[in-house]
């Protein structure tokens, strides 16, 4: 079986160009150095957030999500064509490496700043992804996507198994505040290789520069006129919902059980760390099988059918162990399965598509389906806290009902005139 894909993957290689190639392995690396820094800086904000307000306040940060990812989408559709991609990466990388030096220095007597900091961090991690998914969508053809995608996705899984373990060997010996300073370095090598996937694949800079509205109202109308992409907001929507729901109960459970903040950075690590062992498996074998014998649609459909059981099991059988499995195969699926099947239906629409409404649906709905998730959590909060750790599971599972319908909805919603530019 290894022989064969081995043998598939030297064959498929051979169609690319040189220049193809080494955009291909730039885009790779550029995943792998993103996906890197966010393993690292994820459970340290995680943890710093739990130890200075408690799991009690994640709703009310979720609500604040919003207008935060709706501040940053509107900056960067606004200059994105002003700047080009490459000035507009590197000023986002500046100010990520900027955040993470003051929190280091303000957190211990400004406590605030790791409020500030959980939101950021989730903004600007979508910010990269859309950077570099944005342009991989207007050079990669998609015969060729089923093969390539789930190997780039692969790599970022890489990435982020070696910044998790990276998080589990260093978080209590340096500090979850120190870990922060590290990923510094990362975007150094990040802005290289961003620089060179660019350079070979030029085009994209002239056609966002001729094609791509500054207009975040125009972007809204590109989505509402476009059946698919409302058919990309609604499946986003519910994914999103489901992991913010999942990670409360997973953080209610593991603040009780894990007190100490360094030890509850550690334990996330190794956590994410068998995670991303899970994501690689699945996005460089599972994911291209799984599209290859089931097609993308029911490829699509299996993921809310796979989360609606493990919900049931966790009803029939609450422990925080099945919890935190709950919320690794979550998190694997979202970053495995369903992003590389997610993205695979970008290809055949347009570049203002592909940047300004893949902005507005990537960033700010990933934060913007935490609203609903957080007036669900604060209405069992004040009605039944007692039952809500239960009751959000069958939430969850009449979310994957609604996802379920919406993936039904997929196949007709390809219009004619949404080609690839």
């Amino acid at each position: 079986m290894i022989g064969k894909l081995a043998s598939l993957v030297r064959q498929k290689l051979a169609e690319f160009s040189r220049e193809e190639k080494v955009f291909l392995l730039c885009a790779m690396f550029c995943g792998f150095f993103i996906s890197a820094d966010y393993a690292i800086v994820r459970p340290a904000s995680h943890s710093i957030f739990i130890h200075y307000h408690g799991v009690e306040l994640f709703p009310y940060v979720w609500l604040l999500s919003v207008p935060m990812s709706l501040a940053f989408v509107s900056l960067y559709n606004y200059f994105l064509s002003r700047l080009g991609c490459l000035k507009m990466f590197f000023v986002t990388a500046g100010t990520i490496i900027l955040g993470n030096v003051l929190v280091f220095v303000f957190i211990d007597r400004e406590p605030w700043v790791s409020f500030v900091f959980y939101l950021w961090k989730d903004a600007y991690v979508m910010l990269m992804f859309q950077q570099l998914w944005s342009v991989i969508h207007t050079h990669v053809e998609q015969k060729k996507a089923r093969f390539l995608y789930g190997i780039i996705f692969g790599i970022g899984a890489l990435g982020g198994f070696a910044g998790s373990m990276f998080t589990r060997s260093f978080a209590v010996e340096l500090g979850s505040e120190t870990l922060l300073l590290s990923t510094a370095p990362l975007y150094v090598v990040l802005g290289v290789l961003y620089y060179a996937m660019l350079k070979n694949a030029m085009h994209v800079e002239q056609k966002i520069e001729k094609e791509v509205s500054t207009s975040l109202w125009d972007s809204v109308k590109v989505i509402r006129e476009s059946r698919l992409l409302l058919c990309i907001l609604g499946m986003v929507t519910f994914m999103q919902l489901a992991a913010a729901l999942t990670d409360f109960q997973f953080s209610t459970l593991l603040s009780e059980r894990i007190p100490e903040k360094d030890l509850r950075t550690a334990y996330l690590g190794k956590l994410l760390s068998y995670g991303n062992i899970l994501t690689m498996t699945f996005q460089f074998v599972g994911t291209y099988i799984l599209i290859h014998f089931l097609g993308l649609y029911r490829s699509h459909l299996l993921v809310p059918v796979i989360l609606g059981t493990n919900a049931l099991f966790f009803i029939a059988f609450p422990s925080f162990g099945l919890m935190s499995y709950n919320f690794i195969v979550l998190k694997c699926l979202d970053f495995s399965l369903f992003s590389v099947i997610k993205e695979m239906l970008y290809i055949p629409l347009g570049v203002e598509q592909k940047f300004r409404a893949k902005a507005i649906i990537d960033v700010f709905m990933y934060r913007g389906a935490k609203v609903l998730a957080s007036a669900g959590i604060l209405g069992l909060q004040f009605a039944l806290p007692s039952l809500i750790i239960p009751l959000i599971s069958w939430m969850n599972i009449a979310i994957f009902l609604g996802w379920g319908f919406v993936v039904g909805l997929i196949k007709y919603s390809y219009q004619p005139t949404e080609q690839k530019a």
